[in-house]
């Protein structure tokens, strides 16, 4: 029999049995998501030229000292280059992005003149006061050459592909996602568009995990139900450990037909812990054969999901090189009393939400592991350890899974 261990302690072991999985190139376009492998550092400065913020007339503002009428000597568009010699009084029409001339250290908006005609001549009046510099990008004001812009771990956002576009990159060095397998197991458990008879339920818990496995940036594949009888859990836990996670849901408990556990002795699993203290999900396996990780979840799909979000999650995660594996935390308000009378910490799932500016936690009616709805209609779990009590009123943390 497993010894029972805390959560924490169950944590600490999936991370220390898990790899980083290795590197890889890929595109930018198909960067999205993706932890990188690598500093990204400039390669020059952004932008590598002054250039103006703004469609208007570039200018030198110590001009304004005696006029504020400029006679239009000449333009310059967007990737144009003019060698434009600066002349008392006179400004040059330019388009944003475009470079600015030498001398010229102002730009005033299209919106900030009147044009007028003065002599035959084409000319611009000021009509609002212009601050010196204004609407120019000096060279390098984004960033300089050889700044670090996104660093090693960091996940590809996309405007961290921007970041990588505007430096010419084309591919990066990603960190590889895992290849997970996923198996249900339950003579009861049937695949969607069978007919059940009484007794049987659909199988939900495999496009629970397949759906949080896609979320974190795995590659999910469902293997199929595997029946309560040893040959059908061989096949199909043989053919799951090829694979770099192995995940199945049900029949790691100690029932009469819960099989998974000697199955998982006799294929030659080398088991790290069986049973967590925690309320979902107390029959929770974990194992290892050569470089695959095996996770046996229990059947009750709530105690499926919170034990993914706390065990799976972060060995997923650390294969794809991240380094923060926490969930994000609010604080709130309780908005009732709870209390854990049990002998194992648990997972409350609650509903955070604001009202008049403040945040409030409201625990879900239905805490039971078979009650799913406390999965969908919540967006945040509460620590609650054993013995523990909250009076209504008191601020707790929040961890949000959505």
């Amino acid at each position: 029999m497993g010894k029972l261990i805390s959560i924490n302690e169950a944590i600490d072991i999936v991370l220390k049995e898990t790899n980083i999985l290795g590197t890889e190139k890929v595109r930018i376009i198909n960067s999205l998501g993706r932890i990188i492998a690598q500093d990204i550092v400039s390669p020059f400065d952004m932008p590598p030229f002054r250039r103006s913020a703004m469609d208007g007339y570039a200018i030198k503002f110590d001009d304004l000292s005696f006029t504020r009428i400029f006679e239009i000597r000449d333009e310059i568009k967007a990737g144009e280059v003019k060698d434009i010699k600066y002349e008392k009084g006179k400004c040059v029409l330019i388009m944003t992005g475009a470079k600015v001339p030498e001398d010229f250290d102002t730009v005033v908006k299209f919106e900030d003149t009147e044009e007028i005609f003065e002599n035959g001549e084409r000319k611009i009046r000021i009509l609002k006061e212009i601050k010196r510099f204004g609407n120019i990008v000096e060279r390098g004001e984004d960033f300089k050459k050889g700044d670090v812009l996104i660093k090693k771990g960091s996940v590809i956002d996309s405007g961290y592909m921007a970041i990588i576009a505007y430096c010419g990159i084309d591919e990066v060095s990603v960190y590889k996602r895992p290849k997970v397998g996923i198996i249900a197991t339950g003579d009861e458990i049937k695949k969607i568009g069978e007919k059940l008879r009484e007794g049987e339920i659909y199988d939900c818990n495999s496009y629970s995990i397949y759906g949080l496995v896609l979320k974190y940036g795995g590659e999910p594949e469902i293997l199929g139900i595997a029946k309560d009888d040893n040959k059908s859990l061989k096949s199909y836990i043989e053919k799951g450990l090829k694979k770099d996670i192995l995940i199945l849901s049900g029949g790691v408990s100690v029932g009469k037909y819960d099989f998974v556990v000697d199955v998982f002795n006799e294929i030659g699993i080398e088991m790290k812990f069986w049973k967590v203290a925690i309320k979902p999900g107390k029959p929770t396996f974990f194992g290892k054969k050569e470089n695959c990780l095996i996770f046996g979840l229990p059947g009750n799909p709530v105690a499926v999901y919170i034990n993914f979000e706390n065990l799976v999650r972060p060995a997923i995660l650390k294969m794809e090189g991240a380094n923060n594996f926490e969930r994000f935390k609010v604080s709130g308000i309780l908005a009732e009393d709870i209390e854990n009378k049990g002998d194992r910490d648990e997972f409350l799932r609650v509903v955070l939400k604001v009202e008049n500016g403040e945040n409030i936690v409201i625990p879900y009616k239905k805490q039971a592991s078979g009650i799913f709805t406390s999965i969908t209609e919540t967006n945040g779990i509460l620590f609650l350890r054993k013995n523990e009590r909250i009076e209504k009123g008191q601020k707790v943390i929040v961890e949000i899974y959505k």
